[in-house]
This record gives C-alpha cells, sequence and structure tokens, in this order.
C-alpha cells in the first residue's frame, strides 16, 4: 500500500501549504522593531523546516493561503527576506566556526608540539614513565577541539543551510481561498 503524504499534491509535486488568516500572523509578535521581512513565526518557520526535510528528494511548491488578497503583496517578500537572512546567518555561523576552528588547531598544535617536546626531555627519574604518559594523553586531549569543530560541527550547518535553500528554490505562490485538502499549517 503506497505511503499517504502529508502534503497536498499538485501536478504530482507536493505542496507546502500555509494558511493566513492575517499578514500578522506570519511575521514574530515577539519583535518590536520593524524588521517585516526578516522575522518570521517560530511556529511557521519550524513548519517550513519540517516539510523542507520531509519531501526530500521532491519537487515542492510553498503556497501562502489568505483569508482576503488585500496584503498578498506582502507575503512573498517577506518569506524571501527570511530565507536570505538565515542563508546568510547560516553562513555566518559556519565562517565563525571555520576562523574558530583554525584557530583552536593552531593552538592545539603548539599545545601538541610542548607536550611531545615536554615528553621527550624528561630526565629518567621514577615517575617520569608516568609523566610523559600524562602528557602524551594532554596532547591528544588539547586536539580534541580542533579536530571536534573542523570535522563535526559543520555538519548541522550544513543540514540548515541545504534546507533553506530548498526553501529558497521552491516555487512560492499567494492564493486566496482555502486549499482542496486540509493539510495546511496555520501559524500564530
Amino acid at each position: 500500500m503506497p505511503e499517504q503524504s502529508r502534503y497536498r499534491l499538485e501536478d504530482g509535486h507536493p505542496c507546502v501549504d500555509v494558511r493566513i488568516d492575517s499578514i500578522e500572523h506570519m511575521f514574530d509578535n515577539r519583535d518590536p522593531a520593524p524588521f517585516r521581512g526578516r522575522d518570521l513565526d517560530p511556529d511557521l518557520v519550524e513548519y517550513l523546516l519540517a516539510a523542507a526535510e520531509d519531501v526530500a528528494g521532491e519537487d515542492f511548491r510553498v503556497v501562502f493561503w489568505l483569508a482576503s488578497p488585500t496584503q498578498a503583496a506582502e507575503v512573498l517578500p517577506a518569506f524571501r527576506a527570511h530565507i536570505a537572512y538565515e542563508l546568510d546567518r547560516v553562513d555566518r555561523t559556519a565562517r565563525r566556526q571555520r576562523r574558530e576552528g583554525r584557530i583552536t588547531l593552531l593552538i592545539g598544535l603548539v599545545a601538541l608540539a610542548a607536550t611531545v617536546i615536554g615528553a621527550r626531555v624528561l630526565p629518567e627519574v621514577p615517575g617520569a614513565e608516568v609523566a610523559r604518559e600524562l602528557l602524551h594523553v594532554a596532547s591528544w586531549v588539547v586536539m580534541w577541539r580542533p579536530i571536534d569543530t573542523l570535522v563535526y560541527h559543520w555538519l548541522p550547518l550544513f543540514r540548515q543551510r541545504r534546507l533553506w535553500k530548498r526553501l529558497a528554490d521552491a516555487p512560492t505562490d499567494v492564493r486566496t481561498g482555502r486549499p482542496t485538502t486540509q493539510l495546511v499549517a496555520q501559524p500564530g
């Protein structure tokens, strides 16, 4: 039995439907600043990201359904501006992480060299073998942070960027009325 899609199909492609009773429902009410083009409602953002992830590997469309067409011209610019802002934010975070990774790698390499040299120059006295082993362990502990930052921390950012890019590339419509099915998110 084929799996039922969570999203309405249109021309064989899933549609991520968002019903907006009023344009104010699209935006984050906690933001007093007039950045209407950037701050979408967090529940709407979460729904859109989850939907982009749900329809991975498929072309999909984002459809905003308005109760009246009076504010239709504001929806797409706000949606596109928010996506552009989020893509820029993810890119800035990735650059900051790479810079932090390079700095911690440099610090780690200096500490690694110091601990390895320190282990080699220890005189042969009682307890020196334990001190050497501790310095070797310390050298690997010092390297953990740069390795972790450079190798693993980019994965969540890569995933976020991919989802935001999918939303940016998705065809987007603003329509009035209601879709033919009930699979519609309503922000706010």
